[in-house]
């Protein structure tokens, strides 16, 4: 019986985020049973969310006003002491993860693990353990709420997960939530379909595009404003919607998928093994489903793993280039070339 209910307040961060903690709190909610999980998400997310997950977790609106959530947050602390002293509760699995992505750590970091590790004690910032930070994200995203941690080690999480993704699959194969403005082109099954887009460099330069996949349907979200610059140059382009269900449809209408490690990615992991998943920033062990039947090709740039930085609003990335280098790279395209198995 479920007899202590825990609110998250999962509206913020990346919707790639959203989506592993999604799963994550679906599998910790099998294993423990005493507990009830409500998960505020972004209005986006709603109907999939409960398509999905809603037979374990309670899925609620952001528009819904509740108190006692812990909040998902990637501020630092001087962002965060009078949300405290409020009496609002965080969950910080990024602090961690940042500083040991940093290929040079300082002083102030040191500092920062220190603070967090004393506000974790008294409960006011949840922190995941250093063990973990090599970790599946939704893993690491929710290890560190105290009724969690004691309760669910790393081992029985992946048992409980293999499980679990079987049943996730398959409500991802029938009856999902889709737009109705969404529309199929008509020779999509002939051809690879790439979703191109990011906030970092992992979004495909324009260039690349051009020159290897000339003839690929490039998938965007209709208001990026990106997609005019693609179908200026000559590419053809089609949208998706509002529903995240719109990217897992039109991928299963396609011959073959390539997505750059962003959000489309993560909903591809447990809909389509016929994708190709392409890393840039982050490490596989943390962004990568452990049971992707798919294809994924890792970084090949020196500088990896880098910290994610806004392409806009930073003109150059961590290491100081405008684009990630793997793009530049002969290796990483024959790799992604080798990964691509058409359907007969």
């Amino acid at each position: 019986m479920k007899n202590e209910i825990i609110k998250i307040d999962s509206t913020r961060g990346g919707n790639g985020d959203i989506w592993m903690r999604l799963v994550s709190f679906y599998v910790i909610s099998k294993i423990v049973r005493e507990c009830q999980f409500y998960i505020k998400v972004p209005s986006i997310f709603l109907n999939i969310a409960t398509h999905t997950f809603g037979d374990r977790l309670k899925i609620i609106s952001n528009n819904q006003i509740e108190s006692n959530y812990y909040v998902y947050t990637h501020l630092g602390i001087k962002d965060l002491i009078i949300p405290i002293l409020k009496g609002q509760r965080f969950i910080s699995p990024y602090q961690r993860a940042i500083i040991e992505d940093k290929k040079k750590k300082s002083l102030k970091d040191f500092i920062n693990i220190v603070i967090f590790k004393s506000l974790n004690f008294f409960g006011l910032v949840l922190v995941p353990e250093k063990k973990w930070i090599t970790s599946y994200q939704g893993f690491l995203d929710t290890i560190g709420i105290k009724q969690i941690k004691n309760k669910v080690s790393y081992p029985f999480y992946l048992q409980q997960l293999k499980i679990d993704s079987i049943s996730i699959m398959n409500k991802l194969k029938h009856n999902i939530p889709v737009s109705i403005q969404l529309k199929i082109p008509h020779d999509l099954h002939k051809n690879i379909i790439v979703f191109p887009t990011g906030t970092s460099r992992q979004f495909i330069p324009l260039w690349w595009a051009i020159k290897y996949f000339p003839n690929a349907y490039y998938a965007f979200y209709v208001n990026d404003l990106e997609a005019k610059i693609f179908l200026k140059a000559g590419l053809k382009v089609v949208y998706f919607f509002k529903e995240p269900g719109d990217i897992i449809y039109l991928s299963k209408f396609s011959r073959w998928c390539i997505s750059t490690d962003s959000f489309p990615s993560h909903l591809l992991q447990f809909s389509n093994s016929n994708s190709t998943i392409l890393l840039t920033e982050v490490l596989k062990s943390r962004i990568v489903f452990p049971f992707f039947s798919g294809n994924v090709i890792d970084s090949v740039a020196p500088c990896h793993p880098c910290l994610h930085k806004e392409r806009k609003a930073n003109p150059k990335c961590a290491a100081g280039f405008e684009e990630c280098l793997n793009w530049e790279s002969d290796l990483y395209f024959k790799n992604i070339l080798k990964s691509i198995k058409y359907k007969s």
